[in-house]
């Protein structure tokens, strides 16, 4: 087994005051408008507590077969400024990463200011395992950067 440790940062600016971003975080009917597979899937369990120590779970069966388990755990939430949260991701039952996020909103006059940071540890695939994530993560930002400015998600590429 490899493991890679790595650290990335996806920044966007979003036409809408921190209050609304955030707000695309809070509930389960918000999130999963922006944070949803690319493909058509079978969800076998969605759930989302968001308050600290409260716990979020995507669990999803792909057409290919592959079944995927986010599991997260909030550890700090600052109303419309920060959320950070650890969470596992699970392919077939293997733990394929634990990871550490955190979302900072920062003001800026009518706009907002996201950084999304990922610090993780990776149990197999090494530097594509990374890449993937970052890139599978850039897209869920710019479905959440679509919905809030009332855009078309654009398709998984």
């Amino acid at each position: 087994m490899t493991l890679t440790n790595a650290a990335f940062t996806i920044e966007r600016v979003l036409n809408a005051e921190p209050a609304r971003v955030f707000a695309a975080y809070k509930s389960l009917e918000a999130k999963s408008a922006w944070f949803k597979a690319p493909s058509d899937i079978e969800t076998l369990d969605r759930q989302l507590d968001f308050r600290v120590g409260g716990k979020e779970r995507f669990h999803a069966r792909w057409p290919s077969g592959l079944v995927t388990d986010f599991q997260a755990v909030y550890h700090d939430i600052v109303e419309n400024e920060r959320i950070v949260l650890v969470y596992d991701l699970f392919h077939n039952g293997d733990k394929l990463s634990v990871s550490l996020q955190t979302l900072e909103l920062r003001a800026e006059g009518a706009q907002t200011r996201l950084l999304h940071t990922e610090q993780a540890s990776y149990f197999s695939g090494g530097m594509d395992a990374v890449s993937g994530r970052e890139h599978g993560t850039a897209w869920h930002v710019d479905n959440l950067v679509a919905v809030i400015e009332g855009r078309e998600a654009r398709a998984f590429a």
